[in-house]
């Protein structure tokens, strides 16, 4: 039993480019909806990945719009991670109501300092200030870049 006053989130095959993937994608989202009426409050949207006649079209955020059609279809948040390498392209996906959140573990793992780097080239005044508190102090204060951003 998951307690009612914690958030609830799941990852979900939603397409597998398959050739069959208008009609993977319906019964995506009647599942998703289901999932919703109990309980369910974001879905990490992902690919299914379980057949090797799929055809994954990669590219750079190509999940995004398909996340965004569950997110209006269904009125779930969502999220995803699929080759969402840049900041600019995390951006736009949030900025075009396609995802609500973004998910960073690979880029993080390839560079711990990611929040602050994609806050820095997405242009924030004070880009240290999107890490937690300790650190952002410790940015601003002690490295020339951040102390001259963070005032």
């Amino acid at each position: 039993m998951w307690p009612e006053h914690l958030p609830l989130t799941a990852r979900f095959g939603v397409i597998e480019f398959d050739g069959g993937d208008e009609e993977s994608l319906v019964e995506s989202i009647a599942l998703v909806n289901e999932f919703k009426a109990r309980g369910l409050d974001m879905l990490n949207v992902s690919i299914g990945c379980s057949t090797i006649e799929g055809k994954t079209p990669w590219a750079e955020g190509f999940m995004a719009p398909y996340a965004g059609r569950l997110r209006q279809e269904t009125g779930l948040p969502v999220a995803t991670a699929w080759c969402i390498d840049g900041p600019e392209v995390a951006n736009a996906a949030v900025e075009k109501g396609e995802l609500d959140l973004v998910m960073i573990a690979r880029a993080h793992l390839a560079d711990p300092h990611y929040p602050y780097v994609a806050a820095q080239a997405l242009g924030d005044k004070k880009p240290a200030w999107v890490l937690p508190a300790p650190y952002a102090h410790w940015l601003s204060r002690y490295r020339g870049i951040g102390k001259a951003a963070a005032q």
